[in-house]
């Protein structure tokens, strides 16, 4: 994995660093404020479509109004200046004035959730204190909570996704290379178990849209990188937030092959001479196939049904790599339909590799127990 002093000359960790404690550029800061980002991308269309935004139900200048009305019975809580998910709060009531909290897997009482919300005002000085009351989605994987994917652009090109899970504590994570196909843990990054634990690849319902937004979403920034972060819903694509300073690598919860990191720093370099007006000319890939086909092609692209999206994910995530194979049969299918044959096959792909990295990971007996299994057997049959 990545040394210190690899990583101490990694432009990409670099920018993440510099942006960690100090916005590089006012843009960058506003687009951080999830009340202005909402209002932004209200009325902005990619091939005809909008993206979702979740429903902000209230706006909240002071923990005091955070009350059981403001709440009501299934909402997310945000703190409307912070990054990192500090403050995220995903409530469902339980009763009167008291809540589950899906994110930190514990109950609370209303007013814990404002001790604990005062607490985390403390810790963005300068920012001013607003809370954002909004939807909780409902998502198209397995769990109460939708699957948070973070697409880590360079512009328009795709680096990684990260697919995180927040229906188990501490979270589960896979990561995807820009092709949506897992990477590899333990070659090609390694993360801290007291923090994260390993899942199963899941390819979005709606991978295509969700890809195509990250990187016009991306393209509207001043930054060589940002990570944005989308939900894959029931009802398709939602946008989540910004993020120019990712703290997995910041803090070093997730550390990276020296060649992989080397590949993010390529990416990112290519990224600032987009930036400076240089023209670029990035390997063929699923961001550069998405990019030159018109992006109402791509909207109208048919997607797996729903129920059986839904019925395969589960059985694929809690089960086995079955699931990602019928996923991928359901996927080539779905040309019948029509659609783009080089998106679909890019899709079909990334869902059998899914299906094979499951496999793989299919976890066995410890060395001992399997050796005192197998005296068992051969004394049965003697």
């Amino acid at each position: 994995m990545t040394s210190e002093k690899t990583a101490a000359k990694s432009p990409f960790l670099n920018f993440v660093t510099a942006e960690f404690w100090n916005r590089g550029s006012q843009q960058r800061r506003d687009l951080s404020n999830k009340t202005y980002v909402h209002q932004l991308l209200r009325d902005k269309t990619l091939g005809g479509e909008r993206i979702g935004l979740p429903t902000q139900h209230a706006v909240l200048n002071s923990t005091d109004e955070i009350t059981s009305e403001a709440l009501g019975d299934r909402v997310a809580l945000k703190f409307a200046n912070g990054w990192s998910a500090k403050g995220v709060m995903l409530l469902e009531r339980l009763g009167e004035d008291r809540y589950f909290d899906h994110m930190a897997k514990r109950e609370w009482t209303l007013e814990g959730i404002r001790d604990k919300q005062n607490t985390v005002a403390t810790t963005f000085p300068g920012k001013k204190a607003v809370w954002i009351v909004e939807e909780l989605l409902r998502g198209a994987q397995p769990g109460a909570v939708p699957f948070d994917y973070k697409f880590y652009m360079f512009q328009g090109q795709i680096g990684m996704v990260a697919q995180i899970d927040r229906n188990y504590s501490p979270p589960r994570m896979v990561k995807l290379d820009g092709d949506l196909r897992p990477f590899v843990p333990g070659r090609d990054y390694k993360f801290r178990p007291s923090d994260i634990q390993p899942g199963a690849p899941v390819v979005p319902r709606s991978a295509v849209m969700l890809s195509r937004w990250a990187i016009e979403l991306a393209k509207m920034t001043d930054a060589p990188f940002v990570r944005v972060d989308l939900y894959d819903t029931e009802d398709g694509p939602y946008f989540g937030e910004f993020t120019f300073s990712s703290g997995a690598e910041f803090k070093r919860t997730v550390t990276y092959s020296d060649e992989l990191l080397a590949h993010f720093d390529s990416l990112f370099l290519d990224a600032e001479r987009t930036l400076q007006g240089e023209s670029v000319e990035p390997p063929r890939s699923w961001s550069t196939l998405l990019q030159s086909t018109p992006a109402s092609v791509l909207a109208s692209h048919p997607r797996i049904n729903l129920r059986q999206y839904q019925r395969f994910s589960h059985f694929h995530y809690t089960r086995g790599s079955l699931g990602g194979f019928r996923m991928a049969k359901a996927q080539e299918k779905l040309m019948e339909k029509g659609g783009d044959a080089a998106v679909n096959e890019y899709l079909t792909e990334a869902h059998r590799s899914a299906g094979r990295r499951s496999l793989v990971r299919r976890p066995q007996s410890p060395p001992v127990l399997r050796k005192v299994t197998k005296k068992i057997k051969r004394t049965l049959r003697g």
